[in-house]
């Protein structure tokens, strides 16, 4: 009886030690199937936030390329607007030459009736002005050019009506205008200028040959070593020779303002505009253009470097290059320019809202410029203004929505202005019209022209 009971509790011991055993393998179990599903759901998981971030990363990447897109869409409707600007100028041009001629309606008519040498010779002094004047800014027109025409048939007849320095000038100046041998005209100019019995002779030789140049050196951007050096000599050439007029200080204040000399180019450039007012030179509306324009850019210029003339302000010159600008502005609407016309000239507006430090004012005037299109010395004015006023808002305890304006204004023109040409930006002369202190600003922004940094000097 006890030896069966003994042999139970043997035999139950180990059913509950096998029991137990299972009891284990299953846990184990159970918890190598939750550590399974663990990782697997810590795999989903990554693989979720994985594609999520990469899901975020292309749309960022959208998003940047699609910002990108747009820009270049400016700047491309932009050159398109400079395209139509450049169309509208030459209609102007040939709008202002057919005035010209229409106001010369009786001469055209005085001309036809010249019907024999002695009254074709009556026009000679009519024909050596209008020949002069060619070169000084005011062109030969389907009238004006009929009269120097007659005058040099004339003395085909019996040689003796000009002299030969006159008839070079009358032959160049025909020429010239029908855009005939221009080899032909240079001779004829600068055999005038060496070879010129009179001084007045050398300087209308000396003039011609500046307009030649200026044409020349404005195709290459007016560098001041493509063509403007020499402008400059023959401007003064002519006038060391008695002549002085307004078109030829036009030139020489362009060149000498593309070389950096603000001073010497802000007298040319006054100088011509008080001859234009004296009434004593024929004045057209391009002539006072540029006058005024020259005059105010050359002050800001000027305030910029501090480099004025003794007894003058910053103050009082920036209100006058503010006026000189404003006149220009309005001379070009006048003269028929399209809003990209105007802003050319507007746009220099703004380099004295950052002078004056209205950075609120620069903003307005620069977002007003740029919905027309996108101009670098623009853009590059409302990138300073954003910089700087970001700086003045974090010092007021501006919120986020308004320091973060000024930031998206700075990424935006920085962009642009990245993708514009070195000749659109003009490194170095863009630096002269402003502050010394933002000129490492300039590098920043025009870094892809660093190889042509200098280059327009």
């Amino acid at each position: 009886m006890s030896e069966t009971t003994d042999e139970q509790r043997i035999t139950s011991a180990d059913l509950l030690a096998e029991l137990r055993e299972e009891q284990q393998s299953f846990r184990f179990l159970m918890t190598a199937l939750a550590a399974i599903i663990g990782m697997a759901a810590v795999i989903v998981a990554g693989s979720v936030i994985y594609f999520y971030m990469e899901l975020s990363g292309l749309k960022s990447q959208y998003a940047e390329q699609t910002r990108l897109n747009e820009m270049n869409l400016r700047i491309v409707a932009g050159e398109a607007g400079r395209q139509r600007e450049s169309t509208q100028a030459a209609i102007v041009a040939i709008r202002e030459e057919n005035e010209a001629a229409r106001r010369q309606a009786e001469l055209a008519r005085e001309i036809q009736r010249a019907d024999s040498v002695k009254q074709a010779a009556g026009y000679k002094e009519n024909a050596i002005e209008l020949a002069q004047k060619h070169f000084l800014g005011i062109p030969l027109n389907e009238v004006t050019s009929q009269v120097i025409a007659v005058v040099l048939r004339a003395d085909g007849t019996d040689g003796e009506l000009l002299s030969s320095a006159d008839r070079l000038m009358l032959h160049a100046a025909l020429e010239d205008w029908g855009d005939q041998n221009s080899e032909a005209v240079r001779t004829a100019l600068n055999t005038l200028y060496q070879d010129g019995e009179s001084l007045a002779d050398q300087a209308r030789g000396a003039a011609g040959l500046a307009a030649l140049e200026y044409r020349s050196a404005s195709d290459s951007s007016l560098g001041w070593n493509r063509g403007c050096s020499t402008v400059v000599d023959y401007v003064n050439q002519a006038s060391a020779r008695g002549l002085e007029a307004p078109m030829l200080l036009l030139w020489k204040g362009q060149c000498l303002r593309k070389r950096g000399d603000a001073l010497t180019a802000y007298q040319a450039f006054s100088k011509a505009a008080t001859m234009l007012e004296g009434g004593d030179f024929e004045e057209t509306l391009l002539h006072a253009q540029l006058a005024h324009h020259g005059v105010g850019t050359t002050l800001v210029a000027l305030v910029a470097s501090e480099e004025l003339p003794p007894g003058e302000d910053s103050e009082t010159a920036l209100q006058e290059a503010l006026s000189e600008l404003h006149e220009a502005a309005r001379i070009r609407g006048e003269r028929g320019a399209t809003s990209v016309g105007v802003a050319y000239t507007e746009e220099n507006i703004g380099f004295i809202h950052i002078l004056d430090r209205d950075w609120q004012a620069a903003l307005e005037h620069t977002k007003r410029i740029d919905d027309i299109l996108p101009l670098a010395w623009n853009l590059t004015v409302r990138h300073i203004a954003a910089m700087e006023n970001e700086k003045a808002l974090k010092s007021a305890g501006a919120s986020r929505d308004e320091i973060r304006k000024m930031q998206t204004i700075q990424n935006d023109t920085r962009l642009v202005l990245g993708l514009m040409e070195c000749n659109q930006i003009d490194r170095p002369e863009l630096k002269r019209l402003l502050p010394p202190r933002y000129s490492s600003t300039v590098d920043d922004l025009s870094r892809h022209c660093d190889a042509d940094a200098g280059g327009s000097l």
